[in-house]
């Protein structure tokens, strides 16, 4: 695991180094067991490429970055980890190559010399890289299936850069710091800026999935997608024939994923998800496996402690209870603010987890995230196809009359409910009954803020208008929101969250359940065969895993882990929460009026839903008011 950094263009040795260092060391909470730089001359001026590398395979110096390929002179900068980088390197023995290490990222750059960039679609892991082609001179920059590792990119008047972070290649100094107002609206609009968009407007996301090339002036040449969504298939197995096969991919991501040559654990939780990884990993090991659950022991509500510890009772797992007070917790609550990449109202409990466990000793953890999205755990699974389906049916009724009907009769719910129902109603697509159901902020809210869509060149749906839908041709309204709960919430919040916030404590965080090959399984399967009607949440993976899950799992509801923000917010986080607004509103990107009204609305009813809308403001301010929020040019 490793933050990386790419330079490439018309610049002088020196500029191409000084950068290169510069965006390195901004990443060294990424990796502090080692780092390096290599600079070289092209045809066109210079490329230069960086690593931290937090050391997880090969402990040794053949596993230093960026590595070289002794043969065709190509140079490596490599973030992540390839699963099944064992068979990897063994078919290329088979052909005739020689290596010098026991890491994976050796196998990469072999690979591409053996299969040039068809090396992508073998891998199996999670990863994003910068690779010089010495002879093409060209450098080929690549992103896993789904995201997991990110990868940022930017143009420059005299060339290209990269890196693993947006603030990483702001630290080289050769990109404009000005702002982005169509990332910012899609941060406002759902808590968390939607990619290919940054919050600096120079800076894109490389898409989950694909590759770019670009030659030595720094110029993209080519570009394509290596992997997507499989198609449907129709004729499916019986449910039995199912399960067994999602079980024994399961079972192998899970043993793949446990390589390593420092301590690993098992992130427990009280849910499905982390119980299941926890109780194959233990059937698939043959020394103890550890697990580690974080709990409150003066917040109740959030303490998962006794349910996690008869599970690793029940599995025989070596249990860790590492008990975090209030105090430490709000610490590492403010703590989290400063380690954020770009603006994010969510991942402040991942900051924390990730954080007790690395001060613990563990240097990766297996976690279950994307069990979620995969299986369907969500609320989203049965409601947005269901209303999309009612409002469809309700066609003949105006939109606006549907929308009033339903703010009237979710109006006891609270004002952000009854908002949110009257958005929903109004639209009947399922695209859009989605990106409703999934928005913080409703248009009105953000149109008081001072943001309309179409100001801002985006779609109704605040997203890039040239993204592709990349839903099933068929009509399968279940599968399509499983596409977008994995595209777009997975993708543009929990994975990035997983990211900046477990590399901010220099923790790898490992996800089996989003191995490439269980993700070509499962969305190959119909939307009713993984969320069966009248079945609960994650039907296919409790039958996957019935014999590790005991029955206070089974039975237990879905119970999502959340710090008690809105308590906070109107106790010993007020100070912030005023201050957050406060700067957000002085930096003259939102209105007074329009956030004003959203703090009013959290004041006047703060333990409802109305906390998380002022959360996304106060975090704003605290990115505006940071080190690198503080360089952006409004």
């Amino acid at each position: 695991m490793c933050g990386i950094a790419g330079v490439v263009g018309n610049y002088r040795h020196e500029q191409a180094r000084g950068a290169i260092e510069a965006m390195t060391a901004a990443q060294f909470h990424r990796g502090p067991d080692d780092g390096g730089t290599e600079v070289l001359e092209t045809s066109s001026g210079s490329v230069a490429l960086g690593a931290r590398r937090l050391a997880i395979l090969d402990l040794t110096p053949a596993g230093h970055q960026p590595m070289t390929d002794e043969v065709t002179g190509n140079v490596l900068a490599y973030n992540g980890e390839i699963y099944n980088f064992i068979e990897l390197r063994d078919e290329l023995i088979a052909k005739g190559h020689t290596f010098h290490g026991r890491g994976d990222t050796e196998v990469i750059l072999i690979g591409y010399r053996e299969w040039g960039r068809a090396v992508l679609d073998r891998l199996r892991g999670m990863f994003a890289f910068a690779l010089w082609d010495a002879r093409a001179q060209r450098l080929l920059v690549a992103r896993d299936h789904i995201g997991i590792k990110p990868l940022y990119y930017a143009p420059t008047p005299d060339g290209f850069v990269c890196a693993s972070e947006v603030k990483a290649i702001l630290a080289g100094g050769l990109v404009d710091a000005s702002l982005d107002r169509r990332g910012l609206a899609s941060y406002l609009a759902y808590g968390a800026v939607q990619e290919p968009f940054t919050i600096v407007e120079q800076i894109k996301a490389l898409p989950a999935g694909t590759w770019m090339e670009v030659d030595a002036t720094g110029t993209p040449v080519a570009a394509g997608r290596y992997w997507d969504f499989p198609e449907i298939q129709r004729s499916v197995m019986s449910e039995a024939e199912v399960v067994a096969q999602g079980r024994e991919l399961l079972e192998r991501s899970v043993k793949r994923h446990m390589l390593s040559d420092v301590p690993l654990g098992v992130f427990l939780s009280s849910g499905l998800d982390s119980t299941s990884v926890a109780g194959l990993a233990n059937l698939a090991s043959d020394q103890d496996v550890h697990a580690f659950t974080v709990s409150f022991p003066e917040d109740e509500a959030l303490n998962e402690r006794p349910v996690a510890a008869a599970a690793a009772d029940r599995l025989g797992l070596v249990f860790h209870d590492i008990p975090v007070d209030r105090q430490t917790a709000l610490e590492w609550a403010t703590a989290g603010l400063e380690a954020m990449d770009q603006p994010a109202m969510d991942g402040l409990n991942t900051y924390i987890v990730a954080r007790a466990v690395r001060e613990a000793g563990l240097t990766v953890a297996l976690s279950g995230q994307g069990g979620d999205e995969v299986f369907g755990g969500y609320h989203s699974f049965a409601i947005v196809p269901k209303v999309a389906a009612l409002a469809k049916a309700f066609g003949f009724v105006p939109a606006s009359i549907r929308g009033s009907l339903a703010a009237a009769l979710l109006r006891p719910g609270g004002v952000v409910r009854s908002e949110k129902a009257r958005s929903v109603a109004m639209v009947s697509d399922i695209t859009d009954t989605y990106f409703r159901f999934r928005r913080l902020l409703s248009d009105r809210d953000m149109k008081g803020l001072g943001y309309g869509a179409a100001e801002v060149s985006l779609t109704r749906n605040f997203q890039d208008p040239k993204l592709p839908p990349r839903l099933p041709e068929a009509n399968d309204s279940l599968a399509a929101v499983h596409r977008m709960e994995t595209m777009f919430y997975l993708g543009n919040t929990l994975l990035r969250d997983g990211d900046v916030f477990g590399m901010a404590s220099s923790l790898e965080i490992r996800v089996p359940m989003l191995d490439r090959d269980i993700i070509d399984w499962a969305f190959a399967l119909p939307g009713k065969v993984v969320s069966p009607r009248g079945k609960p949440q994650k039907h296919l993976l409790r039958e996957m895993c019935r014999d590790v899950l005991g029955d206070d799992q089974l039975n237990r509801p879905k119970q999502g882990f959340g710090l008690p923000l809105a308590t906070w917010m109107k106790g010993p986080l007020a100070d912030l929460r005023e201050r957050g607004v406060k700067t957000a509103i002085e930096s003259g990107l939102i209105t007074d009026h329009g956030a004003r009204t959203i703090e009013d609305r959290y004041l006047d009813d703060p333990y409802r839903s109305a906390w998380t809308r002022v959360w996304a403001l106060v975090t704003l301010g605290e990115w505006l008011a940071g080190e690198h929020g503080s360089k952006i040019s409004l």
